[in-house]
């Protein structure tokens, strides 16, 4: 281990110290790095919710012509400009808000599948695109069928819409005449809608024959005798709520029979139609009950970008600890929060809704401060720095305990290491204040060389005995050693010289009389051991060979 002391007369040893310029020039860099390291980024759903806010989200009542030109890709008709043929389908009974390009992309799968499951959260509007989507498909009103279902009523449904015995004959039941209609019409399309279908049981809706039957287009059921056929343009879409509320939970045994399941996901554009559409009525009765207060928060962009965060961050959070079915869509009670002081009944509106479904684990309002800092930070995501992403990624690969451990090991490791390292500084400095004490005394008369010398090799039995004990690092103990032999010989050269000088110079005197060729000689044999001795000495030989010489030749 490598000891670092004070220069000069704190240092002793002459031990090199770390320089304090590097550390100043390293600490703006540090400094910057925990900056930039504890610094959170922007939430991407903040963002993308500011990007939204810009777009001009284009609605189905607003692109007539696209609609036609869709609707005659799904017949395979010649498009001719000005024909609103589409509009009018979509229209009847009434228009509703639904972005254009799903609805298009939902249009164009359902064409795909003649059976189709389609799935969606509270206020989605699954119901509602799907049976705009059956009338474009139909074309026309007489080749659609609705059904609506409702629980307890299997048994019911399935006598009305399939059929039942009575006087052991068969009565065929309204889905059934709906068929024989699509077989008399190949060469148009016939759609049923079954909304709430995960209402009921749709083996008991259709029956164990039909019910089986369906599982492959090979198969056949037959029903009063009569062999039963789906007709090959025939489309089936049954509206199935996504997530808990379902009393029948749809599987794959389901699907295989019904079809796919195709998703219809919240749809924030839908929300900022919504709230546009409102500031537009607004403003045509602008003095209508808090119509002005609504208006202005309707028109702060700022505002409405906050709420819409909200959604999008709520929905995530949602998604990711509940799952996909618990979400709300934008046709639910939130589309009505939008004013400064909503905030507390949009979260509110969530926690009814997620703990009216029982989870096991309750939504609390806890769970919104991380979408509560956003907002007071300006769009800011908590926990998005990089070391708060680095816990995070240790965390969910399992290894955030083992570093913890290492960490505190190594910490505590370092802490013992550097008690060490402390206390061997201080037994380093110590005995170097002593040694250093002596050879000064020596240095100014105040002890001779033999009592120096003495308390010196009494200092390094001390320090030998401290590294045998190991309460000294080897490497600290050579240093200090050296150091203290260094002293010693100077000590000794000195007392030496000393001697030398002494018999020369009573030598010299031996007749009494100092000569000028012996002054000069003293002269200069001292100036040759100046640096070899203390000055102390030194002055003491110069005065004592000046005042030899000035006693004779005065």
């Amino acid at each position: 281990m490598r000891c670092y002391l004070r220069p000069e007369k704190d240092n002793p040893l002459n031990i090199p110290l770390p320089s304090s310029k590097l550390f100043l020039l390293l600490l703006p860099l540090l400094v910057a790095g925990c900056w930039f390291s504890l610094r959170n980024s922007p939430d991407p759903l903040w963002l993308y919710s500011g990007d939204l806010l810009r777009e001009n989200h284009v609605m189905i009542g607003e692109v007539p012509d696209s609609l036609q030109r869709l609707y005659c890709e799904l017949h395979d008709l010649p498009y001719t400009p000005g024909d609103s043929t589409a509009f009018w389908l979509v229209s009847n009974p009434y228009l509703s808000n639904i972005e254009w390009t799903g609805f298009r992309d939902f249009c164009r799968e359902a064409q795909k599948h003649n059976f189709l499951v389609v799935s969606g959260v509270t206020g989605v509007g699954s119901t509602k695109q799907t049976k705009h989507m059956a009338r474009l498909l139909a074309a026309n009103p007489e080749n659609l069928m609705e059904i609506d279902c409702a629980p307890q009523f299997d048994l019911e449904y399935h006598k009305k819409y399939i059929g039942y015995e009575e006087e052991e004959q068969f009565i065929p039941g309204k889905l059934l005449e709906f068929w024989d209609h699509c077989f008399q019409h190949l060469d148009q399309n016939f759609v049923v809608v079954a909304d709430n279908f995960d209402k009921i049981n749709p083996e008991t809706f259709f029956g164990p024959e039909l019910w089986e039957s369906l599982s492959s287009p090979r198969d056949t059921a037959v029903l009063g005798g009569k062999q039963v056929v789906v007709p090959p343009n025939f489309y089936f879409f049954s509206v199935t709520h996504l997530g808990p509320g379902s009393l029948i939970e749809m599987n794959e045994e389901h699907f295989k029979r019904l079809g796919t399941q195709y998703i219809l996901d919240p749809n924030p554009r839908e929300l900022l139609a919504w709230w546009h559409l409102q500031a537009d009525k607004m403003a045509r009765k602008p003095d209508q009950d808090d119509h002005a207060e609504r208006l202005e928060a309707l028109h702060d962009s700022t505002q409405l970008q906050r709420y819409l965060f909200y959604f999008l961050k709520a929905n995530k959070f949602i998604r990711e600890t509940y799952g996909d079915g618990f979400q709300l869509g934008q046709g639910s009670n939130v589309r009505y929060c939008y004013r400064d002081g909503d905030l507390s009944e949009l979260k509110r509106v969530w926690l009814n809704h997620i703990n009216a479904l029982h989870p096991q684990r309750p939504l609390t309002e806890d769970d919104f401060s991380p979408l509560d800092f956003t907002l007071r930070s300006g769009g800011l995501e908590r926990g998005s720095n990089f070391v708060a992403r680095q816990i995070k990624f240790l965390e969910d690969t399992g290894y955030l305990v083992e570093i913890t451990m290492v960490g505190t090991t190594a910490l505590l490791t370092a802490l013992a290491g550097w008690w060490v390292f402390r206390r061997r500084e201080q037994l380093i400095r110590r005995y170097g204040d002593r040694a250093q004490q002596v050879y000064a005394g020596f240095e100014k008369q105040l002890i001779s060389a033999e009592v120096a010398a003495r308390r010196l090799e009494d200092i390094k039995k001390e320090v030998d005995d401290l590294v045998l004990r190991r309460k000294l690092g080897y490497t600290e103990g050579l240093y200090f050693l050296a150091f203290i032999e260094d002293r010693a010989k100077r000590i000794e050269f000195a007392r030496n010289v000393s001697e030398n000088f002494l018999e020369l110079f009573n030598a010299f005197m031996e007749d009494n009389i100092l000569t000028e060729g012996e002054y000069i000689k003293l002269k200069l044999f001292l100036q040759s051991i100046r640096h070899k001795i203390p000055s102390e000495i030194y002055e003491q030989f110069r005065e004592k060979v000046e005042q030899a010489y000035a006693s004779h030749h005065d």
